[in-house]
């Protein structure tokens, strides 16, 4: 069974994968710029740059699912 440490790495590589375009690239804070690549190299690694990315993927996932992404949205839209 795997623990869920390596279902979330496996989840936000998925993500990333497919979700991410290759001409994008992400700032993480004094860190730089990464590609699609790069980042996919990092979160494999499961480095300290990989493991921040996990973590925000899984932050933004855990929102919109309490419901929070859709809650703030609905206020910009009312403003």
């Amino acid at each position: 069974m795997k623990k869920s440490s390596e279902i979330a790495k496996e989840l936000v590589l998925f993500k990333v994968e497919t979700e991410m375009s290759n001409n994008l690239k992400l700032s993480i804070g004094g860190h730089g710029s990464f590609s699609k690549k790069e980042i996919i190299e990092h979160i494999k690694k499961d480095d300290e740059i990989g493991k921040q990315i996990i973590a925000v993927h899984l932050s933004f996932l855990k929102a919109v699912a309490n419901g929070e992404v859709a809650s703030k949205l609905a206020s910009i839209e009312n403003e």
